[in-house]
């Protein structure tokens, strides 16, 4: 047996060492078929091929752990905006990567990063952050990261959203051309918002911003439109509040909350903004149209900052880094009104920055008005005389022009603008000691009466009918001389009896919802419902008002030729003088 075994051996090591031919190598060999075989058939039924392949996963150690910043090392896959999972004692913790070294992956912690220890696993996810979001995110509050906190259970979602998502490109975008009716007189009719804009909403601290973006979000419940409201840096208490408000206004069950409050760490404020657009942008895809409030964006650029400053990147201005600009320009790029072709949705951006002292050419405020279509600017002496929203029509502006606004709405609208610019210049005569002329005086009460009418409740909500009816009354001159109580019940009383009598102004409203052109004469509905008003109304404001209506009547009278007997007396004078 030893014998034959070094026979086979030695043949063998023959048969390797032997050269094969080309035609050897071409020529193939019958095997039978593993088909007709019985047992192969029976094999490959209860047995299915199935391809295994290996399931790596990239695992790296934590080397530095403080602030909320972690540095990770042997994760060399590792991408920008991936998120990483550390494993620790009390469960697994995320982290987002915001810088890569040639050793080190410079990540910061979303939440508490008490836990994470120093030489903690970290493993690759391959992925990068998403928001789940679903019709259920609707009357709730979440972090930026997707969880309830509002304490009424899980939210069942339907896809996950990348909170980092690329702005549509130019051949999806098709131009604006649909108002956002926001109710209130003076953003409607000077600073017209179109669905699909971003306009920057600016001004000191307590001016009253945050009130402005609640009632405009409420003001939309006829709108169909979904609302994303995005809190940065505030308090819990506050955003409590304003859902409690909401709530009050039927306005949540059509608007979702995005929280990264006071007490957070810096990373996830900075990621708010970004989730809030992902939610938005989940119902944009479906063909809605969608309003986001980023309340504000100055918040958000302090948060950026100090993760910045302890990733020890190299300060700029105001110590901000120098990508602070492409921090919220490819944030508000992500607002478009798309082409029906691919949707048909709307984001409308309404930003948040405060400035210090009515200073509007503070860093971020600037860096803000050069991405958006336009500001307003809310003015602290407004607010402190009274008016609210304290609108500073004069310093805000929006570049989309009144190209969606009704044609009457923009005229009117075009006319108190000029009228209040007016005052504006000649309202501190008021205050000397100087005799002031009749149209300077004309000028004075006329823009005090405008700005009452844009003195507007928060639970007071126009339509764009209502808002002519008032600029035409404020505009035209016919309420300069009527005392200012009287004419803030007068606003009230206007409204009131459009409301009641609505269909029978029905053509009246058809025509001053429409766009195009307008003339003089096309006022003539105007008219005829101050009218109305006064010969129905019996109130003190209403005979106030026809009052002066009578002296402008017979101001505009051209005189009257003398009459026989005056001639008769005249020509008797001249007798007796000859």
């Amino acid at each position: 047996c030893l014998t034959a075994s070094n026979i086979f051996m030695s043949k063998f090591d023959d048969f390797l060492t032997t050269d094969i031919s080309p035609k050897e190598l071409g020529h193939k060999i019958p095997v039978k078929n593993p088909e007709n075989s019985k047992l192969a058939q029976s094999l490959s039924k209860s047995m299915p091929q199935v391809e295994d392949k290996p399931y790596i996963i990239e695992v790296g150690e934590v080397v530095y752990i403080g602030d909320g910043v972690c540095k990770v090392s042997g994760l060399n896959n590792a991408r920008i905006d991936d998120v990483l999972r550390v494993e620790t004692s009390e469960g697994d913790v995320l982290v987002l990567v915001l810088g890569i070294s040639e050793e080190l992956v410079e990540t910061v912690v979303l939440g508490d990063y008490f836990t994470v220890k120093k030489g903690n696993l970290v493993y690759s996810t391959q992925s990068r952050l998403g928001i789940p979001v679903s019709n259920e995110i609707l009357g709730r509050i979440v972090s930026p990261i997707g969880k309830p906190l509002d304490g009424k259970g899980d939210i069942e979602a339907d896809k996950q959203m990348n909170v980092e998502r690329p702005a549509p490109p130019v051949f999806q975008r098709t131009p604006i051309v649909d108002q956002l009716k926001t109710g209130f007189v003076v953003t409607d009719s000077i600073i017209p918002i179109g669905r699909g804009q971003r306009e920057l909403v600016t001004g000191d601290r307590k001016s009253g911003k945050t009130r402005l973006m609640i009632d405009i979000i409420c003001n939309l419940a006829d709108e169909n439109v979904i609302c994303v409201y995005v809190a940065i840096g505030a308090q819990k208490a506050k955003v409590k509040s304003i859902a409690q408000y909401l709530q009050k206004r039927n306005a949540l069950a059509y608007t979702a909350i995005v929280m990264g409050s006071s007490d957070d760490p810096p990373s996830l404020n900075y990621l708010a903004p970004y989730a809030g657009c992902a939610v938005a942008e989940y119902f944009s895809d479906l063909g809605r149209e969608a309003v986001v409030v980023y309340d504000d964006l100055s918040k958000h650029a302090k948060a950026y900052r100090q993760m910045s400053l302890l990733l020890k990147r190299s300060p700029g201005r105001d110590a901000y880094p120098g990508d602070i600009f492409y921090l919220h320009s490819r944030l508000l790029e992500r607002a478009a009104k798309v082409d029906k072709e691919f949707g048909g949705g709307s984001i409308t951006a309404l930003p948040v920055s405060e400035t210090q002292n009515g200073d509007i050419s503070e860093y971020i405020t600037t860096n803000l008005m050069s991405i958006t279509d336009g500001h307003i600017y809310l003015d602290a002496q407004l607010m402190h005389d009274g008016i609210l929203p304290a609108v500073n029509s004069g310093a805000s502006v929006s570049r989309i022009g009144g190209s969606i606004q009704s044609k009457v709405l923009r005229r009117l609208g075009g006319v108190a603008g000029g009228q209040l610019a007016r005052y504006n210049e000649v309202k501190s005569y008021e205050t000397m000691n100087t005799e002031l002329t009749e149209d300077t005086e004309r000028e004075i009460n006329r823009g005090k009466r405008i700005l009452e009418f844009f003195n507007q409740p928060s639970n007071y909500c126009y339509s764009v009918s209502e808002e002519c009816i008032l600029l035409y009354v404020a505009t035209s001159g016919m309420i300069d001389y009527i005392d200012m109580e009287l004419v803030t019940q007068l606003k009230k009383e206007l409204v009131d009896f459009y409301r009641e009598n609505i269909t029978k102004y029905a053509p009246m409203n058809d025509f001053l919802s429409s766009t195009g052109k307008v003339e003089d004469k096309d006022t003539s509905f105007l008219e005829q419902f101050i009218s109305d008003f006064v010969s129905n109304a019996q109130t003190k404001a209403a005979a106030a008002l026809k009052e002066s209506l009578d002296k402008i009547q017979n101001k505009n009278q051209p005189p009257k030729e003398p009459t026989q007997e005056v001639n008769q007396q005249t020509d008797n004078k001249n007798e007796k003088k000859e």
